[in-house]
C-alpha cells in the first residue's frame, strides 16, 4: 500500500519529539514527525493548501518528505521483503504529490497527499493495531472537526472518536455542517467496524448517538440501518467460510451484495461493504495460495473503491497496483488494470473533460503492455 511505511514510523512517536526510542532508523522517525507538524496546518484546511501564499512552505515540505524517503529507501530495514514494495509505493505516493503540486495540479495534490496518510490508517485498522498517542499543538486557524480529522488519520483514536461523537450529539448548536457531520459519522463507522469490533459496544455508542433528536433525518436513518445489521444474525460473517478458488470469492461478493442491496442509501450499505472487506483483508494475509491473492485483491479493490473520494483512501488503487505488478501473468491481472484504468481516468477527468498528465498516462501504457504480453 502506498504509504504504510510513514505510520510504521508514527506508531513509535509519542508527543515528546525527544522520546527516547533504541530503533535504528530513529533520525527518519523525528524527521518525518518534523515535516508532518510542519505541512498539519495545510492538510486540516484545503484552502490553505490552495492559497498562493503558502507555496513555498508546502512546497518545501512535500520536497523534504519525498528527500527523507530516497533516504529510507538505503536503509537495509527497507530492503527486505516485508517492507521493500512498501517503500517504493511510498515514494510513488508523495512523488506523485509533490509533482502534481508542483505542475498547478494542487487540487489533486491534496487529494493525494491526505490520501497516502489516510491510507496508512486504513491498513493499520485493517490489522485492528491499536491507536497512537500522536497529539500536537492547537492553532487559532483549525476548528473541532479538523483537528478530528487529524487525529483519526494518525490514529488517536482516544481523542478522535471522543471528538467525532461530541460533533454528533452537540450538533446543530455547534454549526458543523452537514458535510462535516456526515464525514464525521462514516469515521466513527470506520473505528467501530474495523478497530473496536465489538458488537455491543457500538449499539451503545449508537443508542447515545440517538439521543440528540435534532440529528438530521438522513443521519439517524443511516444509524438506524446500521443498528439492523448488527442484530440480524444471517446478514454476520462467519470465521469459517471456505473461499479457496475464484468461483468462491465471486459467489461470495454477489452473496455480500445481496445483502447491501437490501440498504437502498450508499451511506446505509457501507457498514456491509467494511466488514465484507475486513474479512477480505485476514484471507489475504492468511492465504499462502498465489493463485488465489490475484483475486482477493481484485474484489478488495472493487469492493473499496468508493472510498477513495468519501474518505480519502487510496487501498483500492494499491490492492490493483499490486496485482498487476506482482501477478501480471495471472489472468485477475487484466481485470485488475481494467478496473484501475477506470479509477484513475475518472480521478482526472471533470467538467472540461479528462485531462491526463504524461506521467500517468505513461504508467497506464506500462500497466496495459504488462498485462497484456505473451506468455513466454
Amino acid at each position: 500500500m502506498k504509504t504504510i511505511m510513514i505510520f510504521v514510523f508514527f506508531l513509535r512517536i509519542t508527543t515528546s519529539a525527544s522520546a527516547e526510542t533504541n530503533s535504528p532508523v530513529k533520525p527518519y522517525m523525528l524527521d518525518f514527525y518534523k515535516i508532518t507538524n510542519k505541512i498539519r496546518p495545510y492538510l486540516i484546511n484545503k484552502t490553505e493548501y490552495l492559497n498562493t501564499q503558502n507555496e513555498k512552505d508546502i512546497a518545501q515540505s512535500l520536497a523534504a518528505f519525498n528527500q527523507k524517503v530516497k533516504e529510507l529507501k538505503n536503509d537495509k530495514m527497507s530492503k527486505t521483503d516485508d517492507m521493500k514494495y512498501r517503500t517504493q509505493q511510498l515514494a510513488e505516493g508523495l512523488n506523485d504529490a509533490e509533482k502534481s503540486f508542483k505542475d498547478g495540479f494542487k487540487d489533486y495534490s491534496y487529494w493525494v497527499l491526505k490520501s497516502s496518510m489516510n491510507n496508512c490508517f486504513a491498513c493499520h485498522t485493517q490489522k485492528s493495531l491499536s491507536g497512537t498517542e500522536y497529539t500536537f499543538s492547537k492553532s487559532t486557524s483549525s476548528d473541532q472537526y479538523s483537528e478530528a480529522e487529524f487525529l483519526f488519520i494518525v490514529r488517536n483514536y482516544s481523542e478522535s472518536i471522543i471528538q467525532f461523537e461530541d460533533l454528533l450529539l452537540n450538533y446543530p448548536q455547534n454549526n458543523i455542517s452537514i458535510e462535516n457531520l456526515e464525514n464525521s459519522l462514516q469515521k466513527l463507522l470506520y473505528y467501530y467496524v474495523r478497530v473496536l469490533r465489538d458488537d455491543k459496544k457500538t449499539l451503545i455508542a449508537f443508542e447515545t448517538l440517538l439521543k440528540n433528536k435534532k440529528l438530521p433525518a438522513t443521519v439517524r436513518n443511516d444509524i438506524l440501518a446500521w443498528k439492523k445489521y448488527l442484530t440480524v444474525k444471517k446478514y454476520r460473517l462467519t470465521e469459517n467460510k471456505s473461499l479457496n478458488s475464484e468461483t468462491s470469492l465471486k459467489n461470495f461478493i454477489s452473496e455480500r451484495n445481496a445483502i447491501a442491496s437490501h440498504y437502498k442509501l450508499s451511506n446505509q450499505r457501507y457498514i456491509v461493504d467494511l466488514e465484507t472487506s475486513y474479512y477480505l483483508f485476514q484471507l489475504l494475509e492468511k492465504s499462502t495460495d498465489i493463485t488465489l491473492k490475484p483475486w482477493i485483491l481484485y474484489w478488495l479493490a472493487y469492493q473499496e473503491q468508493d472510498y477513495r473520494l468519501t474518505m480519502f483512501d487510496l487501498s483500492a488503487e494499491q490492492y490493483l497496483k499490486e496485482c498487476i505488478e506482482k501477478y501480471s501473468f495471472h489472468k485477475a491481472a487484466k481485470k485488475c488494470f481494467a478496473l484501475y484504468k477506470e479509477m484513475i481516468i475518472n480521478s482526472y477527468t471533470g467538467s472540461r473533460g479528462t485531462s491526463l498528465p504524461k506521467s500517468v498516462e505513461e504508467q497506464l501504457m506500462q500497466y496495459e503492455k504488462l498485462v497484456y504480453k505473451k506468455l513466454p
